[in-house]
């Protein structure tokens, strides 16, 4: 995917694992899936025919539609900063 990149949802399908979301480039049709939790997918209204946009930076890239962020798929860098730790007061 390059920066900017213009992709459409062309299936939406619920799985035990979450949602998985099929996006097409309209200008080869290259396909991508992407697999949403249950929680990510919760609040996003994401059906067939909506556009979404991939925005590429240096951690990764980032997928949002309607103007919201979808999902972050980090790449190298991105994943060599992310980590996870409990917070407690």
């Amino acid at each position: 995917l390059s920066a900017g990149a213009m992709l459409t949802v062309v299936a939406v399908e619920a799985s035990a694992i979450g949602t998985v979301c099929v996006l097409e480039r309209a200008s080869d049709g290259a396909r991508a899936s992407v697999t949403l939790s249950a929680q990510a997918a919760g609040g996003l209204s994401v059906a067939a025919g909506t556009a979404v946009v991939v925005t590429a930076f240096s951690a990764g890239w980032v997928l949002s539609a309607a103007g919201r962020a979808v999902a972050y798929i980090p790449n190298e860098i991105g994943a060599a900063l992310l980590y996870n730790e409990r917070v407690t007061r």
